[in-house]
């Protein structure tokens, strides 16, 4: 039988690694991998379902094209998988199927937890970043006046996707799929989180509150008002906003990336000197209060920890199984 290595002790945490020869009990782990995320999406799609059906709300444009994409990833990763071809070709299709199903059940969730109307708290968090020393109108200013800098700002804060492609692209190439598989959890995990505090933690932003613009101006802020106040009932795919004010979520998938990036030094190094920017893009860009970067940062750390010291359980478990089988 093959060596083994804990992925998770070794520096490597994903999916337990069997040795290529069990190749059955392979396919079986990295099933109950894949069977758990869909169950999971399929849970959130139907709480999705129920809440809005009882609170008025229905899907609007884009949700066929988004569904019929997800269903033709889906079925280009079965028959890659059930012809036995390029097992690359199969992971890709497959993980980009889960992850857009992913965000196909999160945006609605984010919209309908929005639209409970809890108080506002833009005050607190202005407190609690003046408690931190940190003035954001005085940044905002010091960004406007340096355009160049600004326009890095912006550059940054957008190429969110673009690197999130890229990780998982490179991931599949690379034949480190755990490495998505984290991706997705990470994600999962993260953005319960975010959508339960934004729930009962809900706020404007820091330009509308401190009267620098108005909330005409803004998109999101257009459909947070109208959720609030139940004038809009359809969620639409296309054209979708992130309502989330705490925790950031562009800081959580920032720095997700960094540590997804984190085998390989190059791109560890361009990861965290983009996303570095992209972090401080966030106040000015996606305006967010510094508090919310800070809590983003907590709630990313404690999820990859989290999911570490589970992947430690399961790599040990699996290595029992594998043990005791070759007895």
């Amino acid at each position: 039988m093959g060596s083994y290595s804990d992925p998770a002790a070794s520096g490597n945490p994903g999916i337990a690694r069997v040795p290529s020869s069990d190749s059955d009990l392979k396919l079986l782990v990295m099933s109950r991998d894949a069977v758990a995320r869909w169950l999971l999406i399929a849970i959130i799609g139907t709480v999705d379902w129920i809440w809005m059906a009882r609170a008025g709300f229905h899907v609007g444009a884009g949700f066929l094209q988004s569904l019929g994409v997800i269903c033709a990833l889906s079925l280009i990763g079965l028959f890659y998988c059930l012809t036995n071809r390029d097992d690359r070709i199969m992971r890709f299709a497959h993980f980009a199927a889960q992850y857009l199903s992913l965000f196909a059940v999160m945006m609605p969730l984010s919209y309908l937890a929005v639209s409970t109307d809890a108080p506002l708290v833009d005050r607190v968090f202005d407190a609690m970043d003046k408690a931190m020393g940190l003035d954001w109108i005085a940044w905002k200013a010091w960004v406007v006046a340096h355009p160049v800098f600004q326009c890095g700002l912006r550059v940054a804060y957008d190429s969110l996707p673009v690197q999130t492609l890229i990780a998982y692209i490179y991931n599949v190439h690379t034949r480190g799929s755990w490495r998505n598989n984290q991706i997705w959890w990470i994600t999962f995990f993260s953005a319960l989180v975010t959508i339960g505090v934004s729930a009962m933690f809900p706020a404007v932003n820091p330009h509308v509150y401190y009267e620098l613009a108005g909330a005409d101006d803004f998109l999101h802020m257009q459909h947070l008002l109208g959720l609030r106040a139940g004038t809009m009932h359809a969620i639409n795919f296309i054209g979708a906003q992130g309502l989330v004010q705490l925790p950031s979520f562009h800081t959580i998938l920032a720095i997700m990336l960094i540590y997804n990036f984190r085998h390989n030094r190059w791109l560890l190094i361009a990861a965290l000197l983009l996303n570095t920017a992209l972090i401080l893009s966030c106040p000015t860009e996606g305006s967010h209060y510094f508090v919310d970067l800070l809590a983003g940062a907590v709630v990313v750390a404690a999820t990859i920890l989290g999911i570490r010291a589970f992947e430690r359980q399961f790599a040990r478990r699996s290595l029992a199984v594998i043990t005791a089988a070759a007895r």
